[in-house]
């Protein structure tokens, strides 16, 4: 058996020191939050980091990608992907991160599973947690012929960097609803892309915002979820104009709550935006046609 090294024990006790600082992260204030957010984010990315120290590893200009020798040939094309979406995710977002974000891509669903703890039927093609993109590989989900182009316009690295810079911006300060929602619209800016299902129609009963705010994660219906949270981003951006969108996200960077960075930015007060996207989203976004 290996013997841990003293650098280990080092690592391994400052990820725990900064870890008990997620305990008490929700009950202070915005400002302290704001300062120690990104220390357990850190420590965060330091714990996978050290976690996955046995992968194979394939550095680029702004990323760490760390993989299984089974997946070594299709690792050029997940770094193309990733550079690919560096610049446009950093410049509609305004932030470039640093240093380089680490990219962990599992060779099957078992081994993602098996990294969030999930149960059998959950799986994705991508997870962004904690300053750590998490990928499923592409062998899993690829079609046979599928090339590099397919790969960057469907696959989940802009979806997933968009995460990763808007959490840098935030320090965490948002709903699950705004960053999926805005992670898809940067998708839909970049790679015009939108995930339209016979099962998320903007035209029936949709999630209140009380469930989106608070049970995301729960909501029974995910495509629905995540096609009202783009919907949401999208009348911003449309009718109140990019600036606006940027100064929802300035708010939220200040550690206002969402109502009063919606209220600040576009002089709506919840309720009204609300209801505004809604009827927006009625008569300008796509449903599911057959």
């Amino acid at each position: 058996m290996r013997s841990v090294t003293h650098t280990e024990i080092t690592l391994i006790t400052g990820i725990m020191v900064l870890i008990c600082a997620a305990v008490v992260l929700l009950q202070i204030p915005a400002r302290s939050q704001a300062f120690l957010y990104p220390l357990v984010r850190k420590a965060t990315v330091a714990k996978i980091n050290y976690e996955t120290r046995g992968l194979m590893t394939r550095e680029t200009d702004h990323f760490i990608i760390k993989y299984n020798p089974v997946d070594i040939d299709v690792v050029d094309m997940v770094a193309e992907a990733a550079e690919a979406a560096y610049q446009p995710v950093t410049s509609a977002l305004g932030y470039n991160p640093a240093p380089k974000t680490i990219v962990v891509m599992y060779h099957n669903k078992a081994e993602l599973r098996k990294a969030f703890g999930w149960s059998g039927d959950q799986s994705a093609m991508g997870v962004y947690w904690g300053g750590v993109i998490q990928l499923l590989s592409p062998h899993e989900w690829m079609k046979q012929g599928d090339t590099v182009a397919e790969f960057i316009h469907s696959g989940p690295m802009v979806h997933e960097f968009s995460h990763l810079v808007f959490d840098h911006v935030t320090n965490g300060n948002y709903p699950r609803w705004f960053t999926e929602g805005l992670a898809q619209y940067v998708e839909y800016k970049v790679n015009n892309y939108e995930w339209i299902t016979a099962n998320n129609r903007l035209d029936g009963q949709l999630f209140t915002m009380e469930q989106l705010d608070g049970e995301f994660d729960e909501l029974t219906n995910q495509a629905l979820a995540y096609r009202q949270s783009l919907a949401a981003i999208r009348y911003i951006a449309e009718v109140h104009g990019e600036d606006n969108l940027h100064q929802v996200i300035n708010e939220l960077k200040a550690g206002r709550k969402i109502d009063k960075a919606i209220k600040n930015s576009l002089g709506l007060d919840y309720q009204a935006f609300d209801k505004a996207w809604r009827e927006w989203a009625v008569r300008n976004m796509k449903n599911y046609e057959k």
